[in-house]
């Protein structure tokens, strides 16, 4: 008997299984689909690169003296205008008081010459009024206007020696508001020359300061390609990490690396991505320089690529099927490839839920809203 329910048992489940499986099979997947179309590109090589800053600044003293504070270590971020280094400023104040000192001196000397000069010139002009009188003297006369032409020279003299005592003065100032050494911009520190207790020169370097918020790549690229960019191409590299950024050419350096055949070219960037730290100067970039010019291909979304048993695969929507598409890929189009053969311009490929697809299932697809932007090109197992 228990053979019997067995036997029995069987084809049932069978038939059950075999209608669940056949409304399964009736039901449209949803899936999302994009649109082949033809893109604009170039071909293109990598050149490797490198990060570059774009101002980098040994700090230097504007005046001698002795290190009295050192505010800084190696590896500090440091503000524009923030003190660095201070000197010893005792004997620049003495030396602001002593130009002080001088400059009144040199105003009071300025103040005598002047009431001297008035009082030469009326004098003079008094008795320059007497030339038609019996009282006129020529001797008094000469005297008079030599003594009026002496004050005015003793004059200029009071008036310059005050002009260099403002100078000391001000130079006094200049020191003194120098003995604080700030940094010239925002940045790292990545030396230190400066110790306390150390006499500086003026001119000698406290610090090296690197600017890590105003980047650049620079590259040497083969002479034969760098006479195809312009100013102003846009053009992808990618960062360390995988970080793919558009860069714009800013200038081709007229010199030519003999034994290399390459010229220097630098590529302007927003690299806000780098500024977390995690990425140094001098650290490698992979350019991708073109050495063509501008074709038209047909594209695809790099989701809708399946990696086949007999190589790439599409499915394409049609009739609301789902159809597979044998495809050759050629170049990366930003997040798009070249497909050259498989589909045509306007066909509705299937970049999500492809994964699950068999040929002919039915779907129910939906238009994408956005493309992503910067997705790596990954392929799916089918």
């Amino acid at each position: 008997m228990r053979h019997i329910t067995l036997a029995l048992s069987l084809p049932l489940a069978l038939f059950l299984a075999s209608g669940s499986l056949a409304r399964a099979q009736g039901r449209a997947a949803k899936v999302v689909v994009d649109v082949a179309e033809k893109r604009e590109i170039r071909d293109t090589q990598a050149v490797l690169g490198q990060l570059v800053a774009m101002r980098r600044a040994d700090i230097a003293t504007r005046t001698a003296g002795v290190i009295e504070k050192v505010t800084f270590i190696i590896g500090d971020r440091v503000r524009q205008g923030q003190p660095l280094v201070e000197l010893d400023s005792s004997r620049i104040e003495i030396e602001k008081q002593a130009a002080k000192a001088s400059l009144e001196v040199a105003r009071a000397g300025l103040d005598v010459a002047d009431a001297k000069v008035k009082l030469a010139e009326i004098a003079f002009k008094r008795q320059d009024g007497l030339k038609s009188s019996t009282a006129f003297s020529r001797a008094r006369y000469d005297d008079l206007k030599q003594a009026a032409v002496q004050a005015r020279s003793e004059r200029a003299q009071a008036e310059a020696q005050m002009h260099s005592a403002k100078s000391n003065l001000n130079r006094a100032e200049y020191d003194l508001r120098h003995a604080q050494i700030k940094a010239p911009f925002d940045g790292v520190i990545i030396a230190r020359q400066a110790q306390t207790g150390q006499y500086m020169t003026i001119g000698g370097t406290v610090a090296t300061l690197l600017d890590v918020t105003n980047l650049e790549i620079e590259a040497d690229v083969p002479s034969n390609m760098a006479r195809g960019l312009r100013i102003n191409d846009t053009l992808t590299a990618v960062l360390e990490g995988g970080v793919r950024q558009t860069v714009t050419v800013r200038t081709t350096i007229p010199v030519q690396n003999v034994s290399t055949r390459t010229r220097p070219v630098r590529f302007s960037a927003k690299l806000d991505k780098l500024q977390a730290g995690h990425t140094a100067i001098g650290s490698s970039v992979s350019l991708q320089i073109p050495v063509s010019g501008p074709r038209t291909v047909l594209s695809v979304p790099k989701d809708a690529l399946l990696q086949g048993p007999r190589g790439w695969l599409v499915y394409v929507v049609e009739d609301n099927k789902a159809v597979p598409r044998p495809v050759q890929i050629g170049q990366a189009v930003q997040d798009r490839i070249e497909v050259k053969s498989g589909v045509a311009a306007g066909d509705q490929v299937v970049i999500r839920g492809n994964e699950r697809l068999r040929p002919g299932q039915s779907v129910r697809p939906q238009q994408v809203n956005a493309k992503p932007a910067g997705s790596s090109p990954t392929a799916k197992r089918g």
